[in-house]
């Protein structure tokens, strides 16, 4: 099993196929079977790590928190512009929930980060 400091990285899952899907869908400029093939691969790991948010949350803080934002604001992007390709009301919905979320959880990191400044507990040695 992964240390705990180490549990947040399991998000990193989420940016390559939602990056792989803007990077796809901007070289192609159209979403086919292989652009949604991996946009719903990033959608089904945001899923799947939501079924254990609690694990998360219950996890002391550490800098590996930050490995929430860059993957959640990676599929996010990438629902927008399903949204904006393919117009449907539940891919609107997704991407304003998903951009909620990533708000909430940059404001959430840099709070807990300038806390754990304050306090002194962050970059010290083991």
């Amino acid at each position: 099993p992964l240390p705990a400091k180490l549990v947040p990285t399991l998000f990193i899952l989420i940016a390559p196929p939602a990056v792989g899907f803007l990077s796809y869908f901007k070289l192609g400029g159209e979403v086919d079977a292989f652009a949604r093939l991996l946009y719903y691969a990033a959608l089904f790991f945001t899923l799947l790590l939501f079924t254990q948010v609690r694990k998360f949350t219950a996890l002391q803080f550490f800098l590996s928190w930050w490995a929430y934002s860059f993957p959640m604001a990676a599929v996010t992007v990438a629902t927008l512009v399903m949204y904006q390709q393919l117009g449907l009301e539940g891919l609107r919905l997704g991407a304003m929930v998903l951009l909620g979320m990533v708000t909430l959880i940059i404001a959430v990191l840099v709070v807990k980060t300038l806390r754990a400044i304050g306090q002194r507990t962050i970059c010290v040695e083991e």
